[in-house]
């Protein structure tokens, strides 16, 4: 039976895939960042970060005078760090005092210890009928911590099924995935 209303929808909603991503960026000496609600790649060629976070935040401002943001994978290790943007306001006191930051090459403050982040020119902004507003961004620059290179080199489902169907392999990856 196929349900489409009430909670399941947000039970549903779960079954995507979630990560921890901290959007940050600078913009006239000052510099804050947000939880982000979502985070994607959009794109391989140029490489494209789509994310979205909750409208009035503290960020769109500095996002549209920069023209630049940063996105940062955030993990167990960063996450009481990462509390202090739960609740930014454009008023507080910067939330990277105190905090173990690096910059990226733009000079928007990152949380060192992230997995990985993304430094991106803003390409498009998106104001949706929801609570949330989409950014999009072409990859600038990127980082990755060197203690997070686990099985990166692996390529990934989409792309085993692209050669797979280059190869003629295709029902067999079909077969193992089920």
């Amino acid at each position: 039976m196929i349900q489409e209303r009430g909670d399941v929808v947000s039970r549903a909603l779960r079954a995507f895939p979630q990560g921890s991503f901290l959007v940050t960026a600078a913009s006239d000496g000052r510099s804050n960042g947000v939880l982000a609600e979502f985070v994607m790649q959009g794109g391989h060629a140029p490489p494209t970060i789509v994310m979205s976070i909750r409208k009035g935040q503290v960020l769109s401002p500095l996002i549209r005078d920069s023209r630049r943001f940063a996105v940062a994978i955030i993990d167990h290790r960063v996450r009481a760090e990462a509390r202090r943007f739960v609740n930014a306001s454009v008023d507080s006191i910067s939330p990277f005092i105190g905090l173990s930051i690096e910059h990226t090459p733009g000079e928007i403050p990152v949380l060192r210890d992230s997995v990985a982040w993304f430094e991106c020119e803003l390409a498009r902004h998106i104001d949706i009928d929801s609570d949330c507003e989409l950014y999009v961004g072409n990859v600038l620059n990127a980082h990755l911590n060197e203690d997070d290179l686990r099985d990166l080199d692996q390529p990934s489902f989409h792309e085993e099924l692209l050669r797979a169907e280059d190869e003629a392999e295709l029902p067999e990856l079909l077969a193992e995935a089920r």
